[in-house]
């Protein structure tokens, strides 16, 4: 992906993004596969926007078990909650599931008016209220999963959710993952998966991949029909 196609620069030519990046000593940098890029506790110094392979953002409990997980691809920003917040930390970790390329956009762009009162820098501030507000619709879908009720109920949700109607669903996170996301342990969620296969609603292919065999059944699991 091309630094102009990020959200972020929608709507500026390629002489204000490159302005822009100057102002905001924003820089491309790189992380090798299974590296961290930053770890939890450490102190929020950048907006990161991917701009190839995929993160995993993840947070560890005080009890050492892994309590939240979600993979963000191309395109995708990260840290800035964080930076817009002033943490004196970052509240979750994340990792380089792959080989990635980010931009990387430091505190000093979003915290200093420009003295020139560039157009470019104004549209930014109102892209990044966009970028925004899709977190907030991303973190509404996981309140309305998490409180879909059982663990199966969110299971269903989540499947039906993933599927777009399609029947094959690639999951994106591995079993102990999952199991982060839906807010359950790595066992109840392979045995609630194992008999969720043998009612017929769905079929595991792999750890990775679920064909659902019965929308109408899934449905009725997010229903909580008996």
């Amino acid at each position: 992906m091309i630094i102009k196609s990020l959200y972020l620069f929608r709507d500026l030519n390629d002489t204000e993004i490159t302005r822009s990046l100057h102002c905001s000593r924003a820089e491309v940098v790189e992380f090798e596969k299974n590296s961290y890029i930053f770890q939890q506790d450490e102190e929020p110094e950048h907006l990161y926007l991917i701009l190839s392979g995929t993160v995993l953002i993840g947070q560890t409990n005080i009890n050492g078990r892994q309590a939240y997980a979600e993979y963000l691809r191309e395109g995708s920003c990260f840290g800035e909650i964080d930076l817009f917040l002033q943490k004196d930390c970052y509240d979750y970790s994340s990792l380089a599931k792959t080989d990635v390329k980010l931009l990387a956009v430091t505190r000093h762009f979003f915290a200093s008016a420009c003295p020139n009162h560039c157009a470019h820098h104004q549209r930014i501030m109102f892209n990044m209220l966009h970028i925004f507000a899709e977190a907030a619709e991303r973190n509404t879908t996981k309140i309305q999963l998490l409180t879909s009720g059982t663990l199966r109920q969110r299971i269903a949700y989540y499947l039906q959710f993933l599927s777009q109607g399609h029947k094959t669903v690639d999951l994106p996170l591995n079993r102990e993952e999952l199991a982060a996301y839906l807010n359950a342990t790595r066992p109840s969620l392979s045995r609630e998966l194992a008999h969720m296969q043998e009612e017929g609603i769905l079929y595991l292919n792999g750890r990775k991949k679920v064909h659902i065999l019965d929308f109408d059944l899934l449905q009725n699991e997010i229903g909580g029909a008996k």
